[in-house]
């Protein structure tokens, strides 16, 4: 039964969406790309890439630099997904659960009156 769990994993069986294959990473994304012949996963990603620099999401301060004072490290990685319309999409994504939970500002949701 082991055996067959590790058969059907995550990272071994192949995810396919509206006909296109879906990366599990960026490794994975080029090597689809270079199978099929196009750059699409690799346009997406250098897409999401522009649009973090557009709103200046991070600062460089160098490599293995400590994080400024009342900052914290956290791990980002890339989603990959595909749309209804066959756009391919790359979009950063940060391990939230890592982030302590912010006091200042609560969160609630709305509900209808049809609802209740």
């Amino acid at each position: 039964m082991a055996s067959q769990a590790k058969l059907c994993s995550y990272h071994t069986a192949p995810k396919y969406k509206y006909g296109y294959e879906v990366p599990h990473d960026f490794a994975h994304a080029v090597q689809i790309d270079t199978k099929c012949g196009n750059t699409k996963w690799q346009e997406a990603t250098k897409l999401e890439w522009q649009s973090q620099d557009e709103y200046q999401t991070f600062e460089d301060h160098g490599y293995k630099a400590d994080p400024p004072k009342g900052y914290k490290k956290i791990r980002v990685h890339l989603v990959f997904d595909v749309k209804h319309d066959g756009r391919h999409k790359a979009r950063l994504v940060a391990d939230g659960h890592l982030t302590d939970i912010p006091l200042e500002s609560v969160y609630s949701g709305v509900v209808s009156l049809r609802g209740l």
